[in-house]
């Protein structure tokens, strides 16, 4: 009889959404609310609505050293590609709040007085005094344009990484500063600010330590590497000695590889082989700097691994599973098929994947064993090159309907895995077929896609209502 429990490593770590939004909004509140309770106090309300700016931004720059993606803690539950995108939207809206500070210290314009405005922002503007808050309001913006901007640099991912990593660490050592110079509130000291700053610096540097200090027996090797598509590479890992990975199918791996030990040099990748196989196999697309020189290495290389991370997998339950692969999305969804066919699930299972053309394909010989022991016949899509056991692609809502034929679509799990533009089409065509939206599944590495999802929308609109409640406490603290 097949065995059809549930994967022993399926249960998700992590704090769940709400959680998360809570801790954050209080992370923010309570510098607000020792400076209130402290006895700041201003007869004008712009200067208490500076203060407040200030206050809420500074939290909020602080914060940003724990949304990195790095912390099981944190995306554990909403994965990668929210965490990110939370880190991403988070710097703005401390940006608007910092800006907010210092024109609110300048005061409005007074028609009684008209140059008054100008003397004031030529004054905060060349005042040797206040050249720690122009150092770091100016960083803050540089480090918010270089990652608004990122995708359109002419800069290698390390680099760009490097950067980031370095200016972040200059931002809050500038922001301490300032705040010992020229903000002293009554209850809001520099040692409570320089412990809040080693709360949230403190996780970060331990990726570093720990990275820095992993012996290197501790290293996976490269058993093989071959090209299987266009473009595209299997990558076979060795495990340490007696040790292998403990993960969830449709995981990825931060890898670096010959020794190097600095997070900077991690890349993101997708498992593509099942929990429980020896080793590890990834399947890697050449798309940047470091993939295009992927195949000079050589068998035996070191390979620093730093996993599992992400929330991509399926989630608990017997219900039918829609797999949606796209290029070299298939890695996650081929490590799900594997899984099932490994634990002999006897759930139905349909698969869709889509190519550009068929040298992009996968070869058989890794997608058959699993969609034979399973029944399942895959739907394959290529764009070009259409010929026997190829449909005409591109994936649209039509497949999608075809593939739910027989299927309940209230029971249905959908993981999709591929393009942006494809993952966001997939997602709004299931929900109008009729899948619950909490049981569409997708994990972004990258945002740089022309359209969003429902789920992406109902994600900003959650983050602009948890920005929105730091706002209404800032006025708050100013009138109260």
């Amino acid at each position: 009889m097949p065995d059809r429990s549930p994967n022993p490593s399926s249960r998700r770590r992590g704090l769940p959404p709400r959680a998360l939004a809570a801790l954050y909004l209080a992370a923010i509140l309570l510098p607000l609310a020792l400076a209130w309770t402290g006895g700041l106090d201003h007869r004008r309300l712009s200067m208490m609505l500076a203060a407040g700016a200030g206050i809420a931004s500074a939290a909020m720059i602080l914060m940003q050293m724990v949304t990195s993606g790095r912390f099981e803690a944190v995306s554990g539950r909403i994965g990668i590609d929210v965490t990110m995108a939370f880190h991403k939207w988070a710097a703005p809206t401390a940006l608007v709040l910092a800006l907010g500070h210092a024109l609110l210290l300048v005061g409005p314009p007074d028609a009684d007085h008209p140059h008054r405005l100008a003397r004031r922002l030529f004054r905060m503007a060349t005042e040797d005094g206040l050249v720690d808050g122009r150092l770091a309001l100016g960083l803050l913006a540089l480090i918010v344009a270089l990652a608004l901007l990122r995708e359109r640099l002419p800069l290698r991912y390390e680099i760009w990484r490097a950067s980031h990593a370095l200016g972040a660490v200059a931002l809050v050592g500038t922001l301490l500063w300032h705040i010992a110079s020229d903000a002293r509130p009554a209850g809001l000291t520099l040692p409570w600010w320089g412990l809040f700053a080693l709360a949230a610096l403190v996780p970060a540097a331990g990726v570093y330590l720990r990275r820095l200090t992993r012996p290197a027996a501790d290293d996976w090797r490269i058993a093989s590497l071959r090209p299987v598509a266009e473009r595209l590479w299997e990558l076979r890992l060795d495990p340490p000695a007696g040790r292998g990975l403990a993960f969830r199918a449709g995981q990825f791996a931060w890898l670096s590889f010959g020794g190097r030990r600095l997070p900077l040099y991690d890349h993101p990748f997708s498992i593509a082989s099942a929990p429980g196989t020896p080793g590890l196999r990834f399947l890697i697309q050449e798309a940047g700097d470091f993939t295009r020189r992927l195949g000079r290495l050589a068998s035996g290389t070191p390979v620093g691994l730093d996993a599992p991370h992400g929330s991509f997998g399926l989630a608990e339950g017997a219900g039918p599973v829609l797999l949606i692969a796209g290029g070299v999305g298939i890695a996650p969804i081929l490590s799900v098929l594997d899984d099932l066919a490994a634990r002999g699930d006897g759930r139905p299972v349909r698969l869709v994947y889509a190519c550009r053309s068929p040298e992009a394909m996968v070869p058989d010989d890794l997608l058959r064993p699993a969609c034979d022991q399973l029944g399942v016949v895959p739907l394959k899509l290529v764009d070009r090159g259409a010929g026997p056991g190829l449909a005409p692609g591109p994936l649209t809502e039509a497949h999608l309907r075809a593939l739910l034929n027989g299927l309940d679509p209230g029971a249905t799990q959908a993981l999709i895995c591929g393009p942006g533009p494809m993952m966001t089409m997939a997602a709004d065509a299931l929900a109008r077929l009729g899948l619950r939206p909490e049981m569409i599944g997708y994990e972004r590495f990258s945002y740089a896609v022309a359209e969003s999802s429902a789920r992406d929308r109902r994600m900003l609109s959650g983050f602009a209502a948890l920005f929105a409640a730091i706002g209404v406490a800032v006025l708050a603290f100013a009138l109260v």
